[in-house]
């Protein structure tokens, strides 16, 4: 019996570290486990409330004017186009900012005022229209 207790210490001893890592983890873990407990029976329950902002702040306003100025004629040019863009090469119509619409080259653009147009030239949406489409896009 005392050979059996002298391994156990032997053991104890040698593994000392791995022990007492095990024995702090499963102590953080409770100590979670409890604080999570506690802070749950706390839970504030008020609701929240999200509003819209009454209008845009003076710095913003201000800004609207710089940004006005520093459009380029790229895109001045782009919107005096059509909404959509569609290559002669294909039967696809993408919005412009779609990465497979940026691919298109100029010389090989085709543009549209609306999907209805579009359609009616024998195009078909893009696979990623939709992820492209401006929050409130409804369709005609």
């Amino acid at each position: 019996m005392l050979s059996y207790f002298k391994k156990l210490v032997n053991w104890v001893k040698k593994n000392i570290n791995d022990i007492l890592l095990t024995a702090g983890i499963v102590l953080v873990a409770l100590v979670s486990f409890g604080t999570g407990q506690l802070f749950s029976s706390l839970k504030d329950s008020r609701p929240i409330i999200i509003q819209e902002p009454a209008g845009p702040s003076a710095s913003i306003q201000q800004s609207i004017p710089n940004i006005k100025e520093n459009v380029n004629r790229e895109n001045v040019n782009k919107a005096e186009q059509g909404m959509f863009v569609g290559s002669i090469n294909s039967n696809k119509y993408h919005w412009s900012d779609c990465p497979s619409a940026k691919k298109i080259a100029p010389q090989n653009q085709i543009w549209f005022n609306s999907e209805k147009e579009a359609r009616a030239a024998g195009y078909v949406r893009c696979a990623n229209f939709d992820q492209y489409a401006p929050i409130n896009y409804s369709p005609e």
